[in-house]
């Protein structure tokens, strides 16, 4: 057969492709772990740029001293007059930085781009998406800080390092209703493979490993179907949460994960709150008519920052990357 009609002949009457109405998004860590911190608000009338928030010097001792700083410091005499104790405050100062993603769209664009995509709703969206990662990754920065650690350079993360965050920060901090770990995916998958071990307690002595350790996986298994953070199960009953924006350590070597006292109407009245966050700029889009170049500026920006306001109350955990 010769002469027939195909899209070769008449490549003029089809389209060689067919956009369809929706975008597929990149692949993306999800943000929001900075919502572990206990939030000061300096959006108002404020001048100043940095907050500083006192802390308390305790003179009375510290939690796990076995009594040492009360024992005999607070005995009182018939009759003898009590001697004045110094009560002293220090301080933790957050010096919040900017955020700030701009794009400038053609009118081009706006006007042929397909009708049922609302592309500055689009655009606008993901600049809130970006600007709450690079905020959660500088939240995260901060778990290398804690001066309590547990974990060991090159070695992957253990049941005892889990345990063992959990017993320091216990001996440590003895006033807080609420806490959790938040690990590195490669920490998270350490700790899963360490119970699921053929050696491990919780297969050979479920019972007894139950009742020590005390794991229940999510529902999701930490898949993201949940809403919320990601959350992969608990451990000794606190939430176990993974990410992938904690930082390295060691010439990247080792990887940084923490079990931390976030943010409650408890921990933040006795102190037990890890870390701290001030706001001086919500999160804002603003839009500039660009005449000349026949398009539209779209800029959002912030001003947040963090700090760790009671170092006590966290354990690092240094593992293996």
């Amino acid at each position: 057969m010769a002469n027939e009609i195909t899209t070769v002949s008449h490549n003029d009457i089809g389209n060689a492709s067919l956009t369809y109405p929706v975008i597929i998004r990149a692949l993306t860590e999800r943000p929001g772990l900075w919502r572990l911190c206990r939030e000061f608000n300096l959006t108002g009338d404020w001048a100043s740029p940095v907050l500083s928030v006192p802390v308390e010097v305790a003179y009375w001792g510290s939690p796990g001293d076995a009594g040492a700083g009360v024992d005999t410091e607070f005995d009182g005499t018939q009759a003898t007059d009590l001697a004045n104790t110094a009560a002293t405050t220090s301080a933790v100062t957050c010096t919040p930085g900017e955020y700030g993603v701009a794009h400038e769209i053609t009118d081009n664009v706006r006007e042929d781009s397909l009708s049922a995509i609302d592309f500055f709703g689009l655009i606008e969206e993901r600049m809130l998406h970006v600007i709450d990662l690079a905020m959660t990754d500088d939240f995260l920065a901060l778990l290398a800080s804690l001066s309590n650690t547990v974990g060991s350079s090159g070695v992957d993360l253990s049941i005892a390092n889990m345990i063992a965050a959990f017993q320091g920060h216990r001996n440590r901090v003895n006033d807080c209703d609420a806490t959790c770990y938040v690990l590195d995916k490669q920490q998270a998958t350490d700790m899963e493979s360490a119970l699921t071990s053929t050696n491990a307690a919780a297969a050979i002595f479920a019972l007894s490993a139950d009742r020590l350790i005390n794991y229940a996986p999510s529902a999701d298994g930490g898949m993201g179907t949940m809403p919320g953070l990601r959350e992969i199960g608990v451990f000794r009953g606190k939430p176990v949460y993974t990410t992938g924006l904690t930082d390295t350590a060691n010439a990247g070597a080792d990887v940084v994960g923490a079990f931390i006292c976030p943010t409650s109407a408890n921990n933040d009245t006795t102190g037990a709150t890890t870390f701290g966050m001030a706001w001086k700029r919500l999160p804002s889009l603003e839009m500039d008519r660009i005449i000349i170049g026949r398009s539209t500026q779209l800029v959002m920006t912030a001003r947040a920052g963090f700090v760790e306001q009671q170092d006590g109350s966290g354990s690092g955990i240094v593992t293996d990357a």
